[in-house]
């Protein structure tokens, strides 16, 4: 088979299971054909003269494989569907078969397509090292309006959690190569959520949070004014907590870290067919910030 440069690469340990090894018959099988001119050159380097018949090994080698093209290194959120030639069962490698050394027509005994899962490609066993190396765009907070004119978040007002949009679109790892096959991960974002971790002030005490505020996007990542989601028109007071999707109100004093991650469902991608994976969670930046009270001033005279 063929390496990233085009190189004929020969394997020697197939699997049993592997359609090479059961080609023919399974591992023991072999072939013969007659030798059609003098001083044919066999695999182990002898030579046989015209009219000998030749019994041997069946060799595989990889033909040019179909083009594909890669997918970009980012596509809108919303993309309804990753380009795919069909599922990952279905991909098929094409093989030439020769009894003994290859390239003559004469040995040349048939073509056999090979399923992309077959167990002598593992195609499957890079996935771990394409979701190690993933580098994503790392989700930061939204710099709330709330914070530039108070100087924090305010009790039992609530606050918008948002990031900026840049984070939220589809990506794809790098490229990886591994006996013959090309593959990567393309990684979709589906879900929005919040670790909100806030520690009241001991001097003004009030109920400790930590928990999960969900928050799914329903607009494109161009919209919102720089708030991914859009930031809406709240209530002037809520009871502290969660007040909804992408909503959190400070029960009191006290400071509060808020840490976005957002879920995205993954793609493996072999040759241009694929298959689901796993889910896979990209944490962002944690975003620390005071929490107090809004203190009305009389300004009369």
């Amino acid at each position: 088979m063929r390496d990233a440069e085009g190189r004929i690469q020969r394997l020697t340990n197939i699997p049993g299971t592997s359609a090479f090894a059961r080609h023919g018959g399974g591992a023991a099988a072999t072939c013969s054909f007659t030798a059609d001119r003098d001083g044919f050159e066999l695999s182990d380097g002898t030579t046989v003269e015209r009219g000998t018949r030749v019994t041997s090994t069946y060799h595989f080698v990889e033909g040019i494989a179909i083009p594909f093209d890669l997918p970009p290194r980012e596509l809108p959120a919303d993309v309804l569907g990753v380009a795919s030639s069909g599922p990952l069962e279905a991909g098929l490698r094409t093989f030439t078969v020769f009894c003994d050394r290859a390239f003559y027509d004469v040995n040349q005994v048939g073509i056999v397509q090979v399923p992309l899962p077959d167990p002598l490609f593992q195609v499957r066993t890079p996935k771990a090292a394409l979701r190690n190396g993933l580098q994503l765009r790392r989700p930061a907070m939204w710099d709330n309006p709330i914070v530039d004119e108070y100087g924090g978040l305010v009790t039992r007002y609530p606050t918008w959690l948002a990031i900026e949009p840049e984070a939220w679109v589809t990506q794809r790892s790098n490229t990886v190569v591994h006996r013959g096959a090309t593959m990567l991960l393309i990684v979709q974002p589906r879900e929005l959520e919040f670790v909100v971790d806030f520690v009241p002030d001991p001097d003004k005490p009030s109920p400790a949070f930590r928990g999960i505020v969900g928050c799914v996007p329903d607009e494109s990542a161009v919209e919102g004014g720089g708030a991914l989601p859009a930031f809406p028109v709240l209530a002037d007071q809520t009871e502290p907590g969660v007040n909804g999707p992408c909503t959190w109100t400070p029960p009191g004093p006290g400071e509060v870290t808020i840490t976005p991650r957002i879920r995205y469902t993954v793609t493996f991608w072999v040759n241009g067919f694929t298959e689901p994976d796993d889910d896979y969670v990209w944490t962002g930046t944690a975003t620390t910030y005071d929490t107090g009270e809004l203190i009305a001033v009389n300004t009369e005279p």
